[in-house]
Formats: C-alpha cells, structure tokens, sequence
C-alpha cells in the first residue's frame, strides 16, 4: 500500500515583507503640516506678547495703586496720627477680596451652572481647613499671616511719619532680597551667585539711604522702619509659600478675606488697648479724616487684587515691576504735590543700586541656560 506524502505549500517569508507600508507623504502634506506649525507658533508667540503686554500695564496700574495709597496715608497720618489704626482700618478691607474674586469668575464663566459662593469658598479653603470649615478654624488658620501683614503695615506707616514715600518705597522693594535669604535658609532653595550679587546690593542702597541726611537724623530710624516692615513681609510671602506652595488666585483671595476677617475681629482690641495707654490718640469721629482713610483702603484693596489676582491675564514677573515702579512714581508725588525738596545725588545712587538688585532678583532660575541657548541658536543660524 503506498503512502501519498502530504507536503503543504509555505509562501516565502522575509522580514521586509512583514513591515507595513509606509507612505512617502506627499508635497501638499507637507505644505500642510508646516504650516499647521507655523500657525501654532503663531498663535503661541502672540499669546506670549498678549501677557507682555498686559503685565506691563498691571505693573503700571500697580505702581500708580501704590504710590497713591502712600501719598494718602502719609496725608492722613498729618491729621490723624494713629498708624495702628489706619492699619486696622486699611487691613479690614480685604475682607472683600474674595467677593470680587467670586464675582469676576461667575461673570467669566463658561460652563454653567457656576458653583454657589459658598461651594466655591469650601473648595479655595482647603489648605487653610482640612474638614469641619468653621469660622474659628479660618482665624485660627489665618491669624500669623493677620499679624505679620499688620505688623509689617505699621511699620511702613511709621517709616513714613520720618522718611519720604519715595525713600519707603525705595526700602520695601528691598523686601525680595529678604525673601531669597529666607527661602534658601528655610525652604532650601537653589543657590544662585547672581541672587547674592542683589542682596548685596540691596543692602548697599539700604546703607546709602540710611546715612544720606549724615548719622543724627530721622532718615536712619526711617529706613531702620522700613527694613523692619520689609523683612516683616518678606517672613509673610515665605511662610505663604511654605503653607501653600504655588499660590492660585482663588486661594490667594479666601487667605487675604479671612486675614481681613481676622484683622476686623481680632485687632481691634490693640486698638482700644493703645488708645486707654494713651499711644494713640483718636479725635472725635467728625475730625478723622475718613475720605483719605477710604482712598487709602481702597486703593491698596486694589494693589491686592492686581498683585494676587493679575496673574490669571499677566506675567507674575512683569507684574512684580510694578514695586520698582513706584520709587519714581511716589518721587514726582513727593515733589510735585507735596512739595518736597530735589532728591539729592546720594538718595539718587541708593535708589539706582536698590533698583540693580530688584531687577536681578527678578531673574528665572534658568536665566543663563536659557542665554546659553538662544546665542548657541543665534550661531548656529548665522
């Protein structure tokens, strides 16, 4: 009996044959995708120059809000001089901040219905109370940031009473040289050479502000205020930091409204207290100037929602200009509505160097990788 053999028939296999096809794309495609590019590039660069642009006039919008409330105060402290009090008075005001915050988003929003006031508020407010929020567990939460800023307030107000606003104003930017200290000591942030370039500075301009009117003079306690108020704000923003991290608008707004709740609540008995000790003394409710008290307040309720809240359309950097801004803007006021003296040649020095430093404290971490590259790309263009 024979056998048949069964033999199967195998197509031959290579591995070339077992990739896929691969379409060369087409010259119109790749009109197409170049100009897909092109368009995202575009839109991204405008986009770029859009936050540009409005930082630079928040920082101007910041700069005139600044030097306006200190124009007004140092007017008020004239009538009234009881700086406690008006910080009380001006501090109680951030209350409204998170209103406004709430009232803007709801009338930007695009998807509705809009979560109630009192939702939203529970979900901002979750890094000052973890469960259970209650009103004592906000003030508990925001007393140290009510104290500092009413502290550093006070301070500022006082510099005032001794200095000119352009001089306070010229010593508070000195406050982001503090910052960096205290956040490489405490928060051990990166070490950068350039950055203690600027504090040296700062302190530079600190020292020529000090003696420009020579050693027996109100200019050396002024200016030992402001550094007091400078560094009570630059333990304000690292604690911030370091309770919150990178803060959000809708955040920053619920920490500012509880610090004015706090401030309305629990300041007001240092008030009575300074008054009874005869510190401060209050004239009766028709002498208080309460139209400059009210500009003051509102105008620095308006320096909070541009510096907290401006970084949603703006550049924070840009923004942060704004500071340096109102040196020159509280020296015209100083000289043009107050009519005070021509700055002299060393208060003109201080302010250059103090300005030297704020601007190289304003530097990004990566300043000089990003130089680097964009030379190494100029090169390799050319």
């Amino acid at each position: 009996m024979a056998m048949k053999k069964l033999t199967a028939k195998v197509s031959p296999s290579s591995p070339l044959t077992d990739l896929p096809d691969i379409r060369t794309p087409t010259l119109q495609e790749d009109v197409e995708r170049q100009h897909g590019c092109r368009v995202c590039y575009a839109r991204c660069a405008l986009r770029a120059v859009r936050r540009a642009v409005w930082g630079l006039l928040l920082g101007c919008c910041v700069a005139l809000a600044w030097a306006g409330a200190t124009h007004y105060a140092k007017q008020s402290l004239g009538k009234f001089p009881a700086p406690f009090f008006m910080t009380w008075f001006c501090g109680s005001w951030n209350i409204f901040l998170f209103p406004l915050y709430y009232l803007v988003h709801a009338l930007g929003a695009l998807e509705w219905p809009w979560p109630g006031p009192r939702a939203h508020f529970r979900q901002c407010s979750g890094f000052l109370v973890a469960e259970n929020i209650t009103v004592t567990g906000l003030l508990k939460s925001a007393a140290p940031f009510s104290v500092l800023l009413s502290f550093s307030g006070y301070l500022y107000l006082q510099a005032l009473r001794r200095i000119s606003a352009g001089d306070a104003s010229a010593v508070l930017c000195c406050s982001q040289a503090f910052v960096f200290l205290l956040s490489w000591i405490g928060l051990n942030d990166r070490f950068m050479g350039v950055r203690i370039v600027a504090v040296i500075l700062s302190i530079t301009g600190i020292v020529m502000m000090a003696y420009a009117d020579g050693f027996h003079s109100d200019s050396i306690t002024g200016v030992a205020l402001g550094v007091g108020s400078a560094s009570t704000a630059a333990f304000y923003k690292v604690l911030l930091r370091k309770r919150m991290g990178e803060v959000q608008p809708g955040e920053a707004s619920v920490l500012l409204s509880c610090v004015g709740l706090c401030t309305c609540v629990l300041h007001s008995w240092v008030c009575v207290l300074l008054y009874l000790t005869h510190l401060e003394y209050w004239p009766p409710t028709q002498s208080i100037p309460w139209d400059t008290l009210s500009m003051v307040a509102i105008l620095l309720l308006a320096f909070s929602v541009l510096v907290n809240l401006g970084s949603v359309i703006a550049s924070p950097v840009l923004i942060s200009l704004g500071m340096l801004l109102s040196i020159p803007a509280n020296t015209a006021v100083d000289f043009y509505v107050a009519a005070a003296r021509p700055i002299s040649q060393v208060r003109m020095s201080a302010v250059g160097v103090i300005g030297m430093g704020y601007l190289l404290l304003l530097l990004p971490e990566d300043w000089d990788n990003s130089i680097f590259h964009q030379i190494e790309g100029l090169c390799m263009a050319g």
